[in-house]
C-alpha cells in the first residue's frame, strides 16, 4: 500500500471517528411518542402536544416555542390522536399541531394549529394557568393596589419570572425598597423585557411587559437609585419567585 492511500484511508478513520464522537456528544432530543407512559405524566395538570407526520406547523412550534420551555406546566409529545389511557379528550382532534390542557386526566382546554402566533399561544395559557385578578393585569392592563400583591416583601436570593412562560425577568438583587407599595427594580435581566408608550388615563408612562409572553407587568420610572436611576414598578401578582436553592436543581427531562 503506496502513502498516498494510507494516508486517505487515515483521513477518512479520523474523519469518521470525528463525527461518531460529535454524535455521542449531542444533546438527546425528546421525541414524540406514539403510546404514553402514564408515569411520565402529571396527572394533575399537563400539556401534550399531538403532531402529525411531516407536520411543517408542528416543527414550527418545537422551534419557536417547545425548545425554549420554561412554563412550570409539564408538555409531552405524541404523533398518537389517543389521550393517555384513562384520560378523556372533549372531542377528537382534527388539525396537528393540537395542543391540549388535561387537568385530572380530563381536557380543559385546547390550542389548535400554530403558524408563529407566540403571543396568542402564550395568551391562551395564561388564561387557563392565571387567576381573574392576575389575567385582569396581565391581558387588560390592570393595576394590583398598592401594599396588597405577593412579592412585596420577598427578600430571598432568587430571580421573578413570567407566570406563564417560566423566562426569568428581574433578579433579586436589582430589588429595592420604595415605599410606593409595589415590588420595584433597577434593571430587569437582558432582554427579558419590553417598553412602550402608555397615554392611558390622561397621562404619559412607559409601559412594561415581559419579553416572552407579552403581558403587561408594570411600568418604568426616572425616579430609581443607582446605577441605572430607573424603577421599574411591577405588580407583584404577575410575578412569580424562584429561590435559587430550587433554580440549581435540573428539571427532568
Amino acid at each position: 500500500m503506496n502513502l498516498t492511500k494510507m494516508t486517505h484511508i487515515l483521513m477518512i478513520s479520523l474523519a469518521t471517528m470525528f463525527m461518531m464522537n460529535a454524535h455521542a456528544a449531542a444533546p438527546k432530543e425528546t421525541k414524540p411518542v406514539a403510546e404514553f407512559n402514564p408515569k411520565a405524566l402529571t396527572f394533575a395538570r399537563q400539556l401534550i402536544i399531538f403532531e402529525g407526520i411531516d407536520c411543517a406547523y408542528c416543527r414550527k412550534f418545537k422551534a419557536e416555542v417547545l425548545d425554549s420551555w420554561k412554563s412550570p406546566v409539564p408538555i409531552s409529545r405524541t404523533l398518537g390522536f389517543n389521550p393517555p389511557p384513562n384520560w378523556t379528550l372533549e372531542k377528537p382532534l382534527f388539525a396537528t399541531p393540537t395542543i391540549v390542557l388535561f387537568e385530572n386526566g380530563k381536557e380543559v382546554s385546547r390550542y389548535t394549529g400554530y403558524n408563529g402566533e407566540k403571543a396568542r399561544f402564550w395568551e391562551w395559557l395564561g388564561y387557563q394557568l392565571l387567576t381573574p385578578a392576575q389575567q385582569k393585569i396581565a391581558f387588560e392592563q390592570g393595576t394590583e393596589r398598592a401594599f396588597t400583591g405577593s412579592n412585596l416583601d420577598e427578600k430571598r436570593t432568587g430571580t421573578f419570572v413570567d407566570p406563564i412562560t417560566g423566562a426569568a425577568l428581574f433578579r433579586s438583587d436589582s430589588k429595592f425598597e420604595s415605599g410606593t407599595g409595589w415590588p420595584s427594580f433597577f434593571t430587569p435581566l437582558p432582554g427579558s423585557v419590553t417598553t412602550h408608550e402608555d397615554i392611558s388615563y390622561g397621562m404619559k408612562r412607559v409601559e412594561v411587559r415581559s419579553a416572552s409572553s407579552g403581558i403587561h407587568l408594570g411600568h418604568v420610572f426616572d425616579d430609581g437609585p443607582a446605577p441605572t436611576f430607573k424603577r421599574y414598578c411591577i405588580n407583584g401578582n404577575v410575578l412569580k419567585f424562584v429561590p435559587d436553592a430550587i433554580q440549581s436543581k435540573s428539571p427532568s427531562k
